[in-house]
């Protein structure tokens, strides 16, 4: 009988088992943590967003490093395939209307169990609390855990994720086992990270629907759209978290957020002049805040040096001019990227030039494979990054399974 070794139990790591697994191997699943899936518990705002509906080259569009190295794993397990797997074993979901997928739970915690669930079923023998510390191969795989027992191995599945949330387990320990077998490590890089900022605004953790972040950079600018999160020196949310994406790496020169993307200046100065006229008598704050809200309005005013308490007939045409331009081009100072305690992925690890991308399997070291955020890709946020997790496990489990 075969056996295969897994370190890690990830949501790479556990999908891995889960396909490697059949009546004729024995799989063994190592997890440094109590439990297992302690990121994804994290993911989505605790809700798990597992993948996304996007179709196949939008999804691909949104991987931001390597993405031709994911198009084989992602063809023959992709995120309808991940769908019908959870769905068909009793794991209902749900797609919201910017494609996320979350259980229709909404709870992370009924993933963990579905998971935990499978394992079982599967048979897998899962080891929690016991952490890998060294891994050879002689002519067999060779795993010594903390406790200092040894285990054999006939296959080995590094599953250990990059150094995005270090409290959970992710400590970039398998980049030095992937170097001891020969592998070169691409610099790891903290991305989808919050993005901090020189001003001290009087904001904290207003969230926002529907707005526009533009990043002016040495290499060019671009802007992204979304819900973004505001506090007194950083924004976060889904819009921020992808800006950062686009931003890492790059000498940032300007950055700006307009809360109305939708509207034009004249428009929006239409809708104003509307609000003014009828509410001629209140305060200033008080006849814009069905457009914005408070606490946004004092900050602009504040910014701006108009008096809050000036009544909406009181207001100039350069006042309302210079409130205009600060909702649609409302400038901030670029200070720094958040770091890996923050961020949601890494940046770099195990390089893909030495991975065969139709099973993970090194082309270094004979059945030895690495799958998941270890390797050398990222994505954007909205569930791009777990699914590419389940489709290079699943790639490498199933060439297991075939193979024993």
């Amino acid at each position: 009988m075969k056996k295969i070794g897994i370190i890690g139990a990830g949501p790479s790591g556990i999908m891995a088992a889960i396909s490697a697994k059949n009546e004729n191997n024995q799989v063994t699943l190592f997890e440094g943590n109590e439990i297992i899936g302690k990121k994804l518990l994290m993911t989505g705002g605790g809700r798990c967003n597992i993948t996304n509906a996007a179709y196949f080259d939008e999804f691909l569009d949104n991987v931001m490093t390597n993405s031709k190295f994911i198009y084989s794993a992602f063809t023959n397990f992709d995120n309808y395939g991940l769908i019908d797997f959870l769905n068909h074993n009793g794991l209902t979901t749900k797609i919201e209307d910017d494609g996320r997928v979350f259980p229709e739970s909404e709870k992370s915690r009924d993933v963990i169990d579905f998971f935990e669930k499978k394992l079982k079923e599967k048979s897998i023998i899962l080891k929690t609390g016991d952490r890998i510390t060294k891994a050879y191969k002689d002519k067999y795989f060779y795993l010594t855990d903390q406790k200092n027992n040894t285990y054999i191995f006939d296959y080995l599945i590094v599953a250990t994720g990059g150094r995005s949330y270090p409290r959970t387990g992710s400590d970039g320990y398998g980049y030095k086992l992937a170097r001891k077998f020969g592998h070169e490590i691409i610099d790891p890089k903290p991305v989808l990270v919050p993005i901090f900022i020189k001003d001290r605004l009087k904001l904290k953790a207003q969230s926002f629907k529907n707005i526009r972040i533009t990043i002016e950079t040495t290499k060019g600018n671009f802007s992204i759209d979304g819900d973004l999160m505001i506090n007194q020196n950083f924004l976060t949310g889904p819009c921020a978290l992808k800006a950062s994406s686009f931003m890492r790496d790059k000498t940032i020169k300007a950055l700006s957020i307009d809360f109305f993307p939708n509207l034009t200046y004249n428009e929006l100065e239409k809708e104003i002049l509307v609000l003014i006229n009828e509410n001629a008598k209140k305060s200033i704050e008080n006849s814009l805040k069905s457009i914005l809200n408070n606490a946004l309005i004092e900050e602009i005013l504040r910014l701006t040096k108009i008096d809050i308490n000036k009544k909406a007939s009181e207001l100039t045409k350069l006042e309302r001019k210079l409130i205009i331009e600060k909702i649609k081009n409302f400038n901030l100072m670029f200070d720094k990227l958040g770091s890996f305690e923050s961020a949601v992925v890494t940046r770099g690890g195990v390089d893909v030039k030495t991975i065969n991308p139709k099973n993970m399997e090194s082309k270094l070291v004979d059945r030895l494979f690495f799958v998941g955020e270890i390797l050398d890709i990222d994505s954007l946020t909205g569930g791009f990054n777990l699914q590419v997790y389940f489709s290079t496990a699943y790639a490498a489990g199933t060439f297991i399974k075939e193979n024993t």
